[in-house]
């Protein structure tokens, strides 16, 4: 069996080149780091590190178990994190992330009795459920379901988009938009994956083909500054550019005789019971919704 103290030296050896510098970090003396790096190799069968006086860094072997290595060791960390019940990792689009979560999160730490700790990473849409397949996330927020193997899917709350155009836009005091003039403006699009264009397809039919998509800048921040700029104009979720409308930065516009809205969904591990964290930040954040609704 491996020894996962043997791999955290493995690991720390690699980053630092050094037995001795290894050793340090590790509170252990040179000789045991030495040590436990052959009887890792002795379990594995194969050559790890390249020993030499000027540095120690991995074989063609070593390389190759490397990301598996870490993988095991932040593995074991959310092993320990999860025994304890007092950690949640979440993960989270990069809208959900920057426009939704943390005031939701903050009243779940709030209403929680027991002190908890948290972490939030946030990517496209496609890479969070591949963070929760594999272990890496507890629980998911994105803008569309993505069923996978051994999770289940819980629908969040609803959220609008709207037409987003400038201040100085003929359009900026309007408030509706009808699909013949949405033809004629010229959109910049947003993060790729996050499931904007599905809606459109979906509400709009063949006329979405006729949208005039001149960039895509992969952010929304970066897509209202350039709508700010004039530079032209975007179909973005209403809560991500609340302030921006509020201090007169920007203006919005619902289309008329359609609902264009994505429904954010939660994921985690089917496996888990009511009374787990994940699980209970779940039951939290669809109550919450419905409770503000």
């Amino acid at each position: 069996m491996l020894n996962l103290s043997f791999v955290k030296t493995f690991v720390t050896l690699v980053e630092t080149g050094s037995y001795v510098e290894t050793g340090k970090i590790l509170g252990l003396s040179q000789p045991t780091v030495s040590q436990q790096i052959r009887k890792l190799e002795i379990t594995l069968g194969t050559s790890l590190i390249h020993r030499s006086n000027s540095a120690s860094t991995p074989t063609q072997h070593g390389r190759a178990v490397l990301p598996h290595a870490r993988a095991l060791l932040k593995s074991s960390e959310k092993f320990v994190m999860a025994a304890e019940g007092n950690h949640v990792s979440l993960g989270c689009s990069n809208n959900i992330a920057t426009y939704y979560i943390s005031s939701n999160l903050k009243k779940f730490v709030d209403h929680e009795v027991d002190p908890i700790s948290w972490d939030i990473r946030s990517t496209t849409n496609p890479e969070i459920g591949d963070l929760l397949e594999n272990g890496e996330i507890d629980i998911a927020a994105t803008e569309w379901a993505d069923p996978r193997p051994g999770t289940i899917i819980k629908p969040w709350r609803r959220e609008p988009l709207v037409v987003v155009v400038s201040p100085t836009h003929s359009l900026a005091g309007e408030k509706f938009i009808s699909i013949k003039k949405l033809m004629n403006l010229e959109l910049i699009g947003g993060e790729h994956g996050s499931g904007t264009g599905t809606l459109l397809n979906k509400a709009l039919g063949a006329k979405a083909r006729n949208l005039k998509m001149v960039k895509n800048l992969h952010s929304t921040e970066a897509v209202k500054n350039a709508v700010r700029a004039g530079l032209g104009s975007s179909i973005i979720l209403k809560g991500a550019i609340i302030d921006e409308v509020q201090s007169g930065h920007l203006a919005c516009l619902s289309i008329e005789g359609i609902t264009l809205e994505k429904t954010f969904h939660l994921a985690l591990p089917a496996e888990l019971p009511e009374e787990a964290l994940p699980s209970r930040l779940a039951n939290f954040l669809t109550q919450e919704e419905k409770y503000e609704k």
